[in-house]
């Protein structure tokens, strides 16, 4: 595939009506999901932090992984499907830019990972075996990635 070729789907999302009314919108909405987009991730990024220390022994011993699974599985869900909607829509504003940034696909793939892991950890949090902590650490780290490449997305 050249530089200039882009999946038909791709294509098809960069001439929708919704990409063109958002590249249409006043600036402050771009701002708005923006900060949408990020705050949900944040709530994500926190909610998946706390059950991942717990997981790999770090903090809030007090409490079994299960219970903290159970009570922070709203904000987690919140904030990735938050998250979610809101990158979709950023994603409309330039579609053909983004989907040609490397990083972007970067992110995507981690930000995948993230969603299959945290499920999985958010189910198996009540066992503390070895690859319950390893599959945490990992997400942990993969955070920080995906944080990493979402704010060069829009430098490169």
């Amino acid at each position: 595939m050249s530089v200039h070729t882009h999946p038909a789907l791709i294509e098809w999302l960069a001439h929708t009506s919704v990409a063109h009314a958002f590249n249409e919108a006043d600036p402050w909405i771009f701002a708005a999901v923006m900060s949408i987009h990020l705050l949900s991730l944040a709530l994500a990024f926190g909610t998946s932090l706390v059950l991942d220390l717990r997981l790999v022994g770090i903090g809030l011993r007090a409490s079994s992984a299960a219970n903290i699974a159970k009570n922070l599985q709203p904000y987690l869900l919140t904030g990735l499907s938050v998250g979610l909607l809101s990158g979709l829509w950023l994603f409309t504003a330039d579609v053909l830019k983004f989907w040609a940034n490397p990083v972007f696909k970067t992110k995507l793939v981690l930000l995948i990972f993230i969603t299959l892991a945290q499920t999985w950890l958010l189910y198996g949090a009540k066992n503390n075996a070895a690859p319950v902590r390893t599959v945490a650490a990992l997400t942990v780290l993969t955070w920080f990635a995906t944080i990493i490449a979402g704010r060069l997305i829009g430098l490169i």
